[in-house]
């Protein structure tokens, strides 16, 4: 697993294991985490908190007002998988409301699963989560 800040000069902030990796890039649209591949290990909550841990002190501290959460490249990824995002999600709702970002998840529609996860998902974090 290699990490580094995003915005640093070091190595992109990323994540990489076995079946799965994810990366932070920053575009047109602003700061984007693409995941790829399939997360199903019994418990990669290990890998993925302190990687979204990250992300989101840096995004409290630049003051973003969104990020994009790419899974268009996302097999899979098991329940305990979407625990993190819950994680996140719990993260957010613990920020004063100005400090507040928003989770903008980037779904692959011919992954029928992201659409019911996805959805479980904004039900969870009302407030915070949209999905396209």
């Amino acid at each position: 697993m290699s990490t580094a800040q995003p915005g640093s000069r070091s190595a992109p902030f990323q994540i990489a294991e076995e079946k799965y990796s994810a990366s932070v890039v920053a575009d047109a649209q602003g700061t984007r985490v693409v995941f790829r591949g399939t997360i199903s290990t019994p418990n990669p909550a290990v890998v993925i908190n302190p990687f979204v841990d990250a992300i989101h002190d840096e995004l409290v501290k630049s003051g973003a007002k969104e990020v994009y959460i790419d899974f268009r490249d996302l097999e899979f990824c098991n329940s305990s998988g979407f625990k993190s995002f819950i994680h996140w999600i719990q993260k957010l709702q613990e920020l004063p409301e100005a400090q507040r970002y928003g989770l903008r998840f980037m779904s692959n529609a011919a992954r029928k699963w992201q659409r019911t996860s996805l959805l479980a998902l904004s039900c969870y974090g009302v407030n915070s989560v949209t999905i396209q």
